[in-house]
């Protein structure tokens, strides 16, 4: 393995001598390992999986596009800070981004960002206000990108019209609906489907303007410093068209919410408040080019993007556990309840959120 990785390496612009490669396991769908050389800075070299991303090609042409506006936005600061700023890829000796192996895998060499820390959980308020700060940070700097230059890796990602449309189907081939948390997971969604739409009819009706979005934005994927300070997000393979609700809700499912997504004791799932505050001020503090309407459905948005987390594992459930990993049966309708739970609690606290949001913007 050591010497595929190094003639894959070899085909990159890498100023220094390798000496080592480690495999990172933070990722769950590509194959990422670190690259030390002789001087600094390191690498991340990284091949793509093709069987979840078959347009591997497209991937790395949007991440590059997006990376060289952010370091154009930069400019004015030295490269050290830069590099530190924003995901920076390394050119291929034959002056693309990528190299494409014998097997038709796409790998990608960006550089390492030294002494930055992740997190998979959110510790603290202002873990949260940072992370709403980067992640407004990115939104901002990108407002002006020419969006017909990113090619949409996955259609109909955030679109509930679809997903909602994959779970009839495959409700109507299911034959495992015996159970009455099955049941209650279908009469969640009929009740609730009219309002989760909110975000696709606006769109339809051109009511939103269309930006890019990065559509990853859990706190596991922002870099900090030891310091505490947000320095990166990362992880940029889905960054397509789409609505600033889709990165915002993404943001706070992953943040606020009390528990894990596998957690089964739904007694412990709850929407901090305070959190929520916290990364939405830090958000605000970076992005300023809203619209009302867009700041109008950002209360439905937190509930929207949970939904389809919950409608997709539903989904996925129903149609035998083929699509995301499973550790026992029931485990697919167990993170559908979870999402759905999660749903409720923010229902919950709809009216305070929606008075939060009007005094902040």
């Amino acid at each position: 393995m050591e010497n595929v990785l190094k003639n894959i390496i070899n085909k990159f612009e890498i100023q220094s001598e390798l000496e080592s490669f480690k495999e990172l396991n933070s990722g769950h769908i590509n194959d990422t390992f670190l690259v030390k050389t002789t001087q600094k800075p390191y690498y991340i070299l990284q091949k793509i999986n093709n069987t979840v991303f078959p347009n591997s090609k497209a991937i790395i042409e949007n991440k590059t596009c997006v990376s060289q506006h952010l370091q154009d936005k930069l400019k004015h600061l030295p490269i050290e800070k830069i590099q530190r700023k924003v995901l920076c890829f390394v050119k291929a000796k034959d002056s693309t981004f990528f190299y494409e192996d014998k097997e038709g895998n796409f790998w990608n060499v960006s550089i390492f960002i030294e002494d930055s820390i992740t997190y998979l959980k959110t510790e603290n308020a202002q873990i949260a206000f940072e992370a709403g700060k980067i992640t407004g940070n990115f939104l901002e700097l990108t407002k002006d990108i020419d969006i017909s230059k990113i090619t949409t890796i996955l259609k109909d990602f955030h679109s509930v019209t679809a997903r909602y449309q994959q779970f009839k189907r495959a409700l109507d081939d299911t034959s495992i609906l015996e159970n009455k948390l099955s049941k209650e997971c279908v009469d969640f969604i009929e009740s609730h489907i009219e309002e989760m739409l909110a975000i696709d009819i606006a769109i339809d009706q051109n009511k939103l303007p269309l930006r890019l979005t990065h559509n990853d934005t859990k706190i596991s994927n922002i870099l900090f410093s030891k310091e505490n300070k947000a320095l990166c997000l990362i992880d940029t393979d889905t960054v397509m068209q789409g609505v600033l609700h889709f990165d915002f809700g993404d943001a706070i499912r992953a943040l606020c919410n009390t528990a894990d997504e596998d957690e089964v004791d739904t007694n412990k799932i709850e929407f901090n408040f305070n959190f929520f505050k916290s990364y939405t001020q830090g958000f605000f503090t970076e992005f300023k080019s809203i619209s009302e309407q867009e700041i109008n459905l950002m209360p439905v948005s937190i509930k929207i993007v949970p939904f389809i987390m919950g409608l997709r594992f539903f989904t996925d459930y129903l149609n035998n556990n083929n699509y995301f990993k499973t550790k026992y049966q029931n485990h697919n309708l167990d993170r559908a309840i979870n999402q759905f739970t999660f749903v409720k609690k923010i229902t919950k606290q709809s009216q305070q959120i929606e008075t939060f949001l009007k005094t902040i913007k």
